[in-house]
C-alpha cells in the first residue's frame, strides 16, 4: 500500500512541475514575441481591442526593478491576477470554496477597472 501512495505523491508532484513548466513557456512565448516581434499583447495585435489584462506585463516588469507605483499606474490588478495565473499550477486551490469566492472577486475587480479605463480612454 506504501507503494501506492508514493507513487501517487510522485505522480502529483510531476503533474505540479508539468504545469509549472508549461508557465514558463508561456511566459518565454510571451518573452520572445516582444523581443523578437514587439509584439506586448497578442491579443491587441489580432483583434486591435486592449485586453482585459492591458498593461499586465508592463506592470510585472515594473514590479521586477521595484517600481511599485509604476506597477501600479501600468495595471492595478497586476499582482492579484499574477497570483491567480500562478495558482493554476496548483489545481487542488481551485476545489476550495475560499479560494474560488478570492478568484472571483479578483477577477471581477478586474474586468470593472477595465471597462473604468476603458471608459474614461486610458487604453
Amino acid at each position: 500500500m506504501s507503494t501506492l501512495r508514493t507513487l501517487e505523491r510522485r505522480a502529483r508532484w510531476a503533474r505540479i512541475c508539468l504545469r509549472a513548466c508549461a508557465l514558463c513557456a508561456a511566459a518565454l512565448g510571451f518573452l520572445l514575441l516582444r523581443r523578437l516581434f514587439g509584439i506586448t499583447c497578442l491579443f491587441k495585435f489580432v483583434t486591435g481591442i486592449s485586453c482585459p489584462t492591458c498593461g499586465m506585463s508592463g506592470a510585472v516588469l515594473a514590479l521586477l526593478e521595484g517600481d511599485f507605483s509604476g506597477s501600479l499606474a501600468s495595471n492595478a490588478f497586476a499582482l492579484p491576477v499574477g497570483a491567480l495565473i500562478f495558482s493554476f499550477i496548483f489545481p487542488e486551490l481551485w476545489k476550495q470554496k475560499p479560494f474560488l469566492c478570492a478568484a472571483t472577486l479578483i477577477l471581477a475587480g478586474n474586468l470593472a477597472y477595465y471597462i473604468a479605463r476603458m471608459a474614461l480612454g486610458v487604453i
